[in-house]
């Protein structure tokens, strides 16, 4: 073929491409919210004189063509797939396994941080005059760090552990969960491949030991009947953005007891503890007390059951308080991320028998609420 007519067959191959990508973003239907992403889309930006002199209105435009690009999830996961058959992780934030379990990055040990938060923890101990129980979880990244080829830094959540409530005054009792965890030969069983959080089976595990650890008798595995639900994804998949990977079930264990359910911010009391409808939603986790609330208060209607709950936690307690609404009376779950309220007068007022910190050791040095409990 003639030079000439293959260089000029070649650009109007190349302008045709332009212009229809062109085409497709100026009328094309914008979407709303991205699935795999689990967030919403940038909308399409209305020419306003102001925002066109302040630059604003360019910065708009790019950021809705950047989300509504033809073909965008295909080049997305393409681009995720050339990094890991480079050998790359797949995001600065996201470690890819030899299995293609994804692996949040190391916390950073940080002397400064775990002062602080041992102080606000043992401040409040002291206010309310009772002790506090502390369970920090370790991350599914330090537990299978051997199937992680190409980490940078590595996990030091065992020295962030063991160094996170030095000599304390009694108040403060933390809870060794990274030994049981540690101990089993299949601890990819409690973490999810592509979420950060634990699975039941690891919820399970921490609400068993807690048990063990305050004389009570938690209730057995085989007492559970436990439902399987395809299809999950979780939030580190959507940051890795690596869309090759597959769906994975999530397990919900539903257990003998009637429960009442309320939430603060929120009218009625729900006799459930699984809210199914969240299953309907790209974003699954919910499914477990409906999510993230500034304060969730579980009643066991068990007329037998005993003792009162306060969990001052993160969410990877909204599985593990399904667990422990079995063994308590009632169970209060209070996040700091959205309770605004004094902690140390809801102790106060409802007089808890036992107190629980759970935190992920990764929010735990990254978390600030922790500063603001009284």
């Amino acid at each position: 073929m003639n030079t000439r007519i293959r260089d000029a067959l070649l650009c109007a191959l190349f302008g045709a491409f332009l212009l229809g990508m062109l085409g497709g973003l100026l009328f094309g239907r914008d979407q709303n919210f991205s699935e795999k992403e689990k967030r919403y889309l940038a909308e399409r930006p209305v020419l306003k004189l102001n925002a066109l002199l302040s630059g604003a209105y360019g910065q708009d435009v790019e950021d809705w063509a950047a989300d509504h690009l033809p073909g965008r999830d295909f080049l997305v996961g393409l681009n995720a797939r050339a990094e890991r058959a480079l050998g790359l992780q797949v995001t600065k934030e996201i470690y890819i396994g030899g299995d293609g379990r994804l692996f949040e990055r190391p916390s950073a040990y940080d002397p400064a941080v775990l002062e602080k938060n041992r102080a606000a923890v043992s401040a409040f101990a002291e206010t309310v005059g009772k002790p506090v129980d502390v369970m920090l979880v370790p991350s599914a990244g330090y537990l299978m760090q051997d199937q992680i080829s190409n980490l940078a830094d590595p996990y030091e959540d065992d020295k962030i552990l063991e160094n996170a409530f030095p000599q304390e005054n009694g108040l403060i009792r933390p809870i060794n969960l990274l030994s049981v965890l540690a101990a089993s030969p299949t601890p990819e069983a409690f973490f999810y491949r592509t979420d950060h959080h634990w699975t039941s089976l690891g919820a399970y595990e921490a609400y068993r030991l807690y048990c063990t650890e305050k004389g009570k008798t938690p209730l057995p595995p085989e007492r559970y009947e436990i439902e399987r639900v395809e299809g999950f994804y979780g939030t580190t998949y959507t940051r890795a953005r690596f869309w090759a990977l597959p769906p994975e079930p999530l397990e919900l264990w539903n257990g003998p007891g009637c429960f009442r359910v309320s939430f603060s911010e929120k009218d009625g009391v729900y006799d459930q503890l699984f809210f199914r409808e969240r299953l309907k939603e790209s974003d699954k986790y919910p499914v477990w007390l409906d999510g993230n609330h500034p304060l969730v208060t579980i009643e066991n209607q068990n007329p037998e059951a005993e003792g009162s709950l306060l969990v001052i936690r993160d969410s990877y307690a909204n599985c593990l308080g399904c667990f422990l609404a079995d063994s308590w009376k009632t169970v209060t779950l209070a996040d700091l991320r959205y309770y605004k309220d004094s902690v140390s007068a809801l102790c106060a007022e409802r007089q808890f028998d036992d107190i629980l910190l759970v935190y992920s050791v990764r929010n735990y040095m990254t978390d600030s609420n922790l500063s603001w409990l009284d």
